[in-house]
């Protein structure tokens, strides 16, 4: 991009962003959970973005990654539709260097090609709230925090009593969904439980233009659960818990699809469950919180070769406590004992990560705070793992924020990349990384505001699959990745939204190569406002480029997407949204293809 480019849309943003990032700075007094220990927003040096069950029911996306494809930083890749195999990046970096937690359970799978998230069938209408932490966080999390973390809240209750609402939903290829949720909360005690159901014919995940016009479909079942209970002044217990059932069609790998071969019948089958029970309890102004999590995941794939099995299991149990001791500082510390189990038959890896993590938060003036943080990891493989972070926030005044924060960070080979037979290495060694940010915000008096962050992030000794020998290798040199992000919001009228974001990423890998489908620049635009008391729309622009795969150059893309609500009654909300709406043919991985224009009509109720 030039210089002049690089300006324009700069002066551009300066004027839009996106009016969910608002809370970044305009509400101070959010509070984080991402952290292991608790902060206001407006106290932390890293960046945060905040994603609410409205801002999600407002996009009317169908899977949470979509809507977090919108987000500053943030993108993803899949081939294919609803439920096939999607990878996330944060900053450039893929899936297996961001930590993705579901009501406090780590649900990265330990039997995957490397320990990350699959975000292609989880749905939005269970979602309470998204924390997207960016930035080097193995200090608090371990491995696979390199690039952030991303920390999701199912839905809770917003009010006293006990309440239901329910949404369904039905549109293009033969796509309905359907989910039911019940909510209650009193003095001392709260739960909410979601069931949710999908089933799509879906589009062919090889692209049509390569001559693949079957359909293929997928579907999903889904149920979610939590609550606590208040069992006196300094108790509160608690549970989590998931269950989702997802099946979905896909199409060859590349190159075969590629080349248009015609692809055979093959499905992909998985199940996965999680569950956490804690504790939180003071004592001697001490704030304990004890936790036991357990998270599970079988998958199948069908293909013309025959079935892979898989299964993954994690068993974690974790400490964490906190105090005050002096008015300007607060010490945290914690631990963890975590065993990872891979089984794929031919296969078998069972792994004990044992962890322990301290951090000091200061508050050096009114204006300034500093935190500092240390972690050490003792694998059953590879022996330990030292990693830090420092960050600080400075609220230069009323309306100005600076943030800063640098750390180190490490990623361990995972079971399949190790003791796979014919690709797997067992000689791999942890990689290890170091990762800073720089950030300043503004913000107005009309509720708008402007975000920059500069970011770099550096790995050695990557581990990446080798084609002449077959199998995973340690990369002599390392892989970077170094940019900018901006975002704005601000109000046209009393009615009228406008907002936005921009980023720039330079990737390299040791090969001196950009990195696989990391946009080189990627840009969000989104109009909102009220069409009258009962009626509201959103009209929202994606534009990407700079794009690579496999080493070819990928065309530039622009997508449209558009909604529209109406208050039926306090109580009844419809709502109409099309996807693609100028019907782009594009590409994000080589051969695969994407939705043509789609519409979507729902109604959403509570009662």
């Amino acid at each position: 991009m030039t210089r002049l480019a690089i300006l324009a849309t700069t002066a551009a943003i300066a004027t839009v962003a996106q009016a969910q990032d608002q809370d970044s700075f305009v509400l101070p007094d959010i509070t984080l959970t991402a952290f292991q220990t608790p902060a206001e927003i407006g106290q932390t040096g890293a960046t945060v973005d905040i994603v609410t069950r409205a801002d999600l029911q407002a996009a009317g996306t169908t899977r949470v990654v979509d809507y977090l494809t919108t987000l500053p930083g943030i993108s993803a890749s899949s081939n294919g539709g609803f439920g096939t195999q999607t990878t996330l990046r944060m900053r450039g970096l893929p899936g297996q260097y961001v930590k993705v937690l579901v009501d406090g359970i780590d649900v990265t799978d330990p039997s995957g090609t490397q320990i990350s998230f699959d975000p292609g069938a989880l749905m939005i209408d269970d979602i309470d709230r998204i924390e997207v932490l960016k930035g080097p966080q193995s200090a608090l999390y371990g491995s696979e925090a390199i690039g952030g973390v991303i920390a999701i809240t199912t839905r809770r209750p917003d009010e006293n009593g006990i309440r239901q609402a329910a949404t369904v939903e039905y549109g293009s290829n033969a796509s309905a969904k359907g989910s039911y949720s019940l909510t209650g909360r009193g003095d001392d005690y709260d739960f909410a439980v979601t069931a949710t159901r999908l089933k799509t014919d879906g589009f062919s995940a090889a692209d049509e233009n390569n001559g693949n016009s079957e359909d293929d479909g997928a579907e999903a079942s889904r149920v979610s659960a939590s609550g606590s209970y208040q069992l006196g002044p300094d108790l509160r217990v608690g549970a989590a818990a998931f269950w989702q059932k997802t099946r979905a069609d896909f199409d060859e790998s590349y190159p075969a699809v590629a080349d248009g071969i015609a692809p055979y019948v093959e499905v992909s089958r998985s199940k996965s469950r999680g569950a956490r029970v804690f504790a939180d309890y003071t004592i001697a102004g001490v704030n304990n919180h004890v936790s036991a999590q357990r998270y599970v995941i079988d998958r199948k794939l069908t293909e013309d070769p025959g079935d892979y099995v898989t299964r993954g299991e994690r068993t974690e149990l974790t400490y964490k406590g906190d105090t005050q001791v002096h008015d300007q500082v607060t010490l945290s510390w914690g631990g963890t004992h975590s065993q990872e189990t891979l089984d794929q038959g031919a296969a078998e890896a069972d792994f004990i990560i044992n962890s322990a993590f301290a951090e000091a938060r200061l508050a050096a003036t009114p204006d300034l705070d500093i935190a500092l943080s240390g972690r050490h990891d003792h694998h059953s493989a590879f022996g330990s793992e030292n990693t830090g972070r420092l960050a600080l926030a400075w609220r230069v005044t009323d309306d100005w924020l600076l943030r800063a924060q640098i750390g180190t960070g490490f990623r361990a080979p995972s079971p399949y990349e190790l003791y796979t037979p014919v690709y797997g290495n067992p000689d791999l060694k942890p990689e290890t990384s170091r990762g800073i940010e720089f950030g300043a915000e503004r913000k107005f008096a009309n509720d708008g505001f402007v975000r920059a962050t500069v970011f770099q992030s550096r790995i050695t000794d990557l581990i990446d699959y080798d084609f002449t020998t077959s199998s995973y290798a340690q990369v002599a040199g390392d892989s970077r990745t170094r940019g900018v992000e901006l975002s704005a919001a601000a109000p046209l009228t009393d009615r009228i939204r406008i907002s936005g974001n921009f980023t720039y990423t330079d990737s390299e890998g040791p090969d001196g190569m950009a990195l696989n489908r990391v946009p080189a620049r990627a840009l969000n635009l989104r109009l909102e406002g009220d069409a009258g008391p009962s009626a509201r729309y959103m009209l929202g622009l994606s534009h990407v480029s700079g794009l690579t795969d496999r080493g070819q150059d990928m065309p530039t893309y622009t997508v449209v997407n558009a909604a529209v609500e109406y208050d039926f009654s306090t109580s009844a909300t419809g709502y109409l949204r099309i996807e693609n709406l100028l019907d782009e043919e594009y590409q994000v991985v080589r051969g695969y293809g994407t939705s043509d224009r789609a519409v979507y009509a729902g109604i959403r109720a509570s009662f």
